[in-house]
């Protein structure tokens, strides 16, 4: 039996995203308001962040449900 829409590959992040491995803390930019979080999983150019949430962040947490990607050279690590 067949099953569709189920891909099993594996990602190799780009040189610049080998620093950045999951559960590793960062902190990053984001419409100009300094964010933080955590990498949940890596992908080739981009990694997608947990976002810590805060009282000023709310309405972004609200909009992304706490998830958002983010470019490994947007990223620093904490």
């Amino acid at each position: 039996m067949a099953t569709f829409g189920k891909f099993e590959t594996t990602i190799v992040p780009s040189e610049f995203g080998l620093e950045f491995e999951v559960d590793t803390p960062v902190r990053f930019s984001f419409q100009d308001q300094a964010e933080t979080g955590e990498v949940v999983k890596q992908l080739r150019n981009s990694a997608i962040i947990k976002i810590k949430e805060t009282q000023e962040n709310s309405d972004l947490m609200r909009r992304s449900n706490g998830v958002i990607i983010i470019n490994y050279k947007q990223l620093q690590k904490i």
